[in-house]
């Protein structure tokens, strides 16, 4: 099937506030766990499945930044120019990344003896690929280093998955079709990283455990710049109308996740069967937190209203600063306070760390992210070269905010 040009629905306002969210919810995980909340109860079981957050960053930055190269291709056009979409990921994501493990390694106690290899590692986001080596206050970062890699593979990744699947034009249905079996192979390797007794390193939070994750935020991407009449587009838009029906789905498997079959709520490593449940109930809920907010009205509703309104756009401006910066500040609270580990009132912590967060990330985007992509997003152009291959994708408005 060769799709029709896709709808001229370029810009998803809502997004900003799901990225709000997501942000609160791991802020709120990591709370639970230094306040030591989560207790077998209802709300324990909550608290200790906030990393959530870090399944709706993956999915948001799936269809995000896959969507221009499919856009293209749909249109028949080349594809947006690879150079330009890596360097204005870095200028998005790495000054402001720099200051905070500055920040965290000069200013956090238990990072006073880090030396030179703990220094590069960080600033080059390969923390993740020595097993228990990330310093004090940036534990949480491990998902940026597995973005980071998603960012360098994709240009490579959708052009193979274009070539591989379009035999002529663009066949929307091979590629979600490529895209599952790569969920699946993921899984399988999830499995493995758990199962394994000879795995020396972090397998497991490298960026074959989360294809689910980025592969269903690009299937929806695919969906969303078919054809407006195949059957599996309608029913998208039909599904997608009503958001309290995809939330109460999005819930209940979520308050499935939040049951034994998961695992452990604390840091006791999971069987390979709970992992990889986790993964796949993950995978349905930040799908159906997000579907609502692609196929359905933009602004019809209250609540996609709200979720575009001046509040939730600040909020999700500033998410990529609150995601940095509140284990530092978390971390930073509790040796300013003299307070072990595992102690206090998980209000009380919530509310500090998350309001000093967005204060921190409101005067860092203020000050740094955004005069930085006013000044230099520029600086390697972006330009369709007539006859290149599909190579990568455009520049898109998404933050790819990791948590967890």
């Amino acid at each position: 099937m060769t799709a029709a040009p896709p709808p001229a629905v370029d810009r998803y306002p809502c997004l900003g506030g799901l990225r709000a969210i997501a942000a609160t919810a791991v802020v709120a995980t990591h709370a639970g766990y230094w306040t030591a909340s989560y207790t077998p109860d209802t709300a324990g079981r909550v608290l200790a499945r906030g990393d959530v957050g870090v399944a709706l960053f993956f999915v948001l930055s799936g269809f995000l930044l896959s969507r221009p190269l499919f856009s293209a291709a749909a249109r028949g056009r080349p594809g947006p120019r690879t150079a330009a979409y890596l360097w204005r990921r870095a200028l998005r994501i790495l000054p402001v990344y720099w200051v905070a493990v500055v920040a965290a390694l000069v200013l956090l106690p238990g990072n006073r003896d880090a030396g030179v290899p703990t220094w590069l590692r960080h600033l080059l986001l390969g923390q993740i690929y020595v097993r228990d080596e990330i310093a004090e206050g940036l534990t949480h970062t491990w998902s940026l280093c597995t973005e980071a890699a998603f960012y360098l593979l994709l240009p490579l990744l959708g052009a193979g998955l274009l070539r591989a699947t379009g035999h002529g034009g663009f066949r929307p249905a091979r590629l979600i079709a490529a895209l599952a079996a790569l969920a699946v192979l993921g899984e399988v390797w999830l499995a493995w990283s758990w199962a394994d007794p000879w795995v020396v390193a972090a397998l497991d939070v490298w960026l074959p455990s989360f294809a689910a994750w980025f592969g269903a935020g690009m299937a929806m991407a695919v969906l969303s710049v078919a054809a407006p009449d195949w059957a599996p587009v309608r029913r998208a838009h039909e599904l997608g109308a009503s958001v309290w029906t995809c939330w109460a789905g999005a819930l209940a498997l979520f308050w499935v996740a939040c049951s034994p079959l998961t695992g452990p709520q604390d840091l006791v490593p999971p069987t390979s069967a709970e992992a990889v449940t986790k993964s796949v109930l993950y995978t349905g809920v930040a799908v159906l937190a997000l579907w609502p907010l692609v196929f359905g009205d933009q602004l019809a509703g209250r609540t996609r209203r709200a979720l575009a309104g001046r509040a939730a756009r600040f909020l999700g401006d500033a998410s990529y600063g609150l995601f940095l910066f509140h284990m530092p500040l978390l971390v930073g609270l509790y040796a300013a306070l003299d307070r072990p580990p595992f102690t206090g009132s998980f209000v009380a912590v919530f509310l500090a760390v998350w309001v000093g967060g967005v204060v921190v990330a409101g005067t860092v985007h203020t000050l740094l992210e955004r005069p930085l992509m006013r000044r230099f997003r520029d600086l390697v152009p972006e330009r369709a070269r007539t006859g290149a291959p599909l190579a990568g994708p455009a520049p898109a408005d998404a933050l790819g905010v990791p948590g967890g």
